[in-house]
């Protein structure tokens, strides 16, 4: 969410001002604003929700990476994320599957970001940065960074497509060979939905999936799959177009799988740190994946 302020016109209560800037936010997800850190008065950090707001005061509210959580304060209800990767630089969190990486504009209390942001305030007394996003329904690496230098750097990276980004789906059936590579334009649907590009079109934006088979199951395969590109659904809309739906897919697949889960995992980051050397990061597949995969009936 972007910077947005407004100039009092009548005395009031913060909380009451920030409902008119953000109409379409819980209370809740407000008085969050305010304990992260995201709200200021001329200027100056409000810290309460009924701090009285004069006329002509100008209240600004800041993006959530420019906020910071309560120092050294837990936040009830939150667990703290699984550490994969932590140093001064940046952070690699392993992502649970229905977990949102960041808040919509819905304002939702408990993301991946609300964790992470959390427990870094509590053990290292400093802000985090999110660098990328993963899917709500996928679990795996995710990485944020501990500065605005450090996050630019590694967006860098992304959009150079200097990351190698490892994945593993279990999928419907067995693909027609070994290995292969999916190339397609990717458009986002008015009811942000996302759809693939009929050939030849030039909408959307470019999408390349590489996969290949890891293991063939009586039902299922696992695969390895490696993106060079991070749309939307890429995945899914991918492993649909070859004939092998991913298992728990109910948008673009067969509908949910016994395990109750989309079975994406993002299992690998590999990329450039600050101090120059390449280091690579795993999350272990779930053990859900392998139960589904496993399975013998449908």
């Amino acid at each position: 969410m972007a910077n947005q302020r407004i100039e009092a016109v009548v005395q009031g209560h913060l909380i009451d001002v920030l409902s008119i800037l953000h109409p379409e936010a819980k209370k809740n997800s407000l008085r969050r604003m305010i304990d992260h850190g995201r709200v200021r008065i001329d200027g100056n950090k409000a810290t309460r929700a009924k701090e009285i707001v004069s006329i002509g005061s100008i209240v600004e509210t800041l993006s959530r990476s420019e906020g910071d959580s309560p120092a050294g304060v837990k936040i009830d209800g939150i667990p703290d994320p699984k550490i994969l990767f932590d140093d001064h630089s940046l952070i690699v969190v392993n992502k649970p599957a229905g977990l949102l990486s960041v808040a919509t504009q819905r304002g939702e209390l408990d993301t991946m970001f609300d964790r992470t942001l959390n427990w870094v305030s509590r053990n290292h007394s400093t802000r985090v940065h999110l660098v990328h996003r993963l899917d709500r329904e996928t679990s795996g690496c995710l990485l944020l960074a501990k500065s605005p230098e450090v996050r630019n750097m590694l967006q860098k990276q992304f959009k150079d497509r200097t990351v190698e980004r490892i994945y593993h789906a279990v999928v419907f059936g067995k693909p027609p060979s070994d290995s292969g590579v999916v190339t397609s334009r990717i458009q986002e649907t008015k009811d942000k939905r996302m759809r693939l590009v009929t050939k030849g079109g030039r909408a959307g934006k470019e999408a390349i999936t590489n996969w290949r088979i890891e293991q063939t199951a009586p039902i299922h395969s696992l695969i390895r799959i490696k993106i060079d590109t991070g749309r939307r659904s890429q995945i899914r809309l991918h492993m649909s177009e070859i004939g092998c739906p991913v298992a728990g897919d109910t948008r673009y697949g067969r509908g949910k799988a016994s395990v109750n889960r989309l079975c994406l995992h993002a299992s690998s980051l590999e990329f450039e740190h600050p101090n120059g050397n390449r280091i690579r990061v795993e999350s272990e597949i779930p053990t859900k994946l392998n139960s589904e995969l496993n399975r013998r009936s449908l």
